[in-house]
C-alpha cells in the first residue's frame, strides 16, 4: 500500500495503534460465503454438548454440529474492503483492509499480504464512501455511525444486526437455514453542542430535535412521513445552508 507516495509499512501502523490493546482475532468457526443462488449466508460450526447448547470449545465427547444463517453480521462482502483507519490523538491515517461486524460493533484490520486480524479501535474509519465515527450512544456505551451528513450538525446512522435463529421443523418446505442476521437502524441528529439526538423518519420527530425549527424544505412535502433524504437537506437548511 502506498500512501504519500512512501511504501507503507506494519511500523506505521505500530505507531499509530501505540495507545491501543490490541487482540488477535480468528473467525475461524464461521465462514461468511455464498450459496448456489447468489446469496450471502454465513455457515458456523459448533460442538454440541448433552445439555444440548451450542459452544465453540470442543472436548472429546462432544460431536460438530454445523449451522447455516442466511446475511452475514458484517458490513459488507466480501467482509473485508480497502479503508481508512483514523486517530485524532495522533493526527494519523492507516490505510488497511478492513472488516465492520455490525453484531459486535468491532473493527477488523488487514494489512497487505498479512493473513493476520486485528481488533482495533479507531476513532473514525472509512470504507469506500461510508464514513463512520466512534462517540457515545445515549446510554453512555460507545459505538459507530456511519455519518450521512456533516456540517454545523450531523445527521447520523446506527446499524445493528441481530441474529433471529429458526427452530425447524421435519419436512418443513422453504428456508431450511437455521437462522438469520435481520439489520435494526436507527437515525441520530447530533448538533453543534454535541448532543445527539435519536430521530425517526417523520417531520414531528426531525423538527422536534431541531428545536421547533421552521423548516422550508418540510414544508415543500405533504404527509408526516419524509425520507432520509430530506431530513438531511433539512438539517443541512438548520445548518444555513440552502
Amino acid at each position: 500500500m502506498i500512501e504519500n507516495d512512501r511504501p507503507f509499512s506494519r511500523s506505521i501502523l505500530a505507531t499509530a495503534l501505540l495507545l491501543l490493546n490490541l487482540t488477535h482475532y480468528s473467525y475461524s468457526q464461521c465462514l461468511v460465503s455464498k450459496d448456489r443462488s447468489g446469496s450471502v449466508i454465513t455457515i458456523c460450526k459448533w460442538y454440541l454438548p448433552s445439555n444440548g447448547l451450542l459452544i465453540n470449545r470442543p472436548d472429546k465427547s462432544q460431536s460438530q454440529t454445523t449451522v447455516v444463517y442466511t446475511g452475514s453480521p458484517y458490513l459488507s462482502y466480501p467482509i473485508y474492503e480497502d479503508g481508512l483507519l483514523e486517530y485524532q490523538s495522533n493526527n494519523q491515517k492507516v490505510p488497511c483492509k478492513i472488516a465492520f461486524n455490525l453484531a459486535t460493533n468491532q473493527v477488523f484490520c488487514r494489512l497487505e499480504n498479512d493473513s493476520s486480524e486485528l481488533a482495533i479501535f479507531p476513532d473514525i474509519f472509512t470504507v469506500g464512501t461510508k464514513r463512520f465515527i466512534n462517540k457515545s450512544d445515549l446510554s453512555g456505551k460507545r459505538a459507530y455511525y456511519m455519518v450521512l451528513y456533516a456540517g454545523r450538525s450531523k445527521v447520523l446512522l446506527q446499524t445493528k444486526i441481530i441474529l433471529k435463529t429458526t427452530e425447524r421443523r421435519p419436512y418443513e418446505m422453504g428456508d431450511l437455514n437455521d437462522g438469520s442476521y435481520i439489520n435494526q437502524e436507527r437515525y441520530f441528529i447530533e448538533l453543534d453542542d454535541g448532543s445527539l439526538r435519536a430521530v425517526r423518519l417523520s417531520k414531528k420527530s426531525v423538527l422536534k430535535a431541531l428545536g421547533g425549527f421552521n423548516s422550508q424544505t418540510l414544508s415543500m412535502f405533504k404527509g408526516n412521513k419524509i425520507t432520509v433524504w430530506q431530513m438531511v437537506k433539512t438539517v443541512a437548511e438548520y445548518d444555513g445552508f440552502s
